[in-house]
């Protein structure tokens, strides 16, 4: 195959790969995080999944911890920003760390399947 052949979208492996959507069951992409047709986040989606707190690198209760592993971002900036919120935001990010340290559940110690440095 030449370097600026255009391959017709029939021949390429992945173009026959589509899923049914399990809210919606129109067809998708196999590689689709979110259906097209109804807006569903699906499977494998770090903001579809269940969010959990860590011991593991945590500072108060491992809210930041468990959102940076989940995200797959620097744990630093996610507490720089909660600081942030909270002096500038009239005591907000307070108030949100404290409802997802109730709410958020602990991970029982297994790394985070969404990012791969962890």
């Amino acid at each position: 195959m030449m370097p600026n052949e255009i391959v017709p979208t029939s021949q390429t492996p992945a173009a026959d790969a589509m899923k049914a959507c399990p809210y919606c069951a129109e067809s998708i992409r196999a590689e689709a995080s979110k259906c097209r047709y109804c807006g569903s986040m699906l499977a494998n989606s770090a903001l579809s999944a269940t969010w959990y707190r860590t011991h593991h690198n945590k500072m108060i209760g491992g809210v930041c911890a468990g959102l940076a592993e989940q995200f797959c971002i620097s744990v630093t900036a996610l507490r720089l920003a909660a600081v942030v919120l909270a002096l500038l935001g009239a005591g907000w990010g307070i108030v949100l760390y404290v409802v997802l340290w109730i709410i958020m559940p602990v991970r029982d110690g297994s790394a985070s399947p969404y990012c791969p440095r962890n």
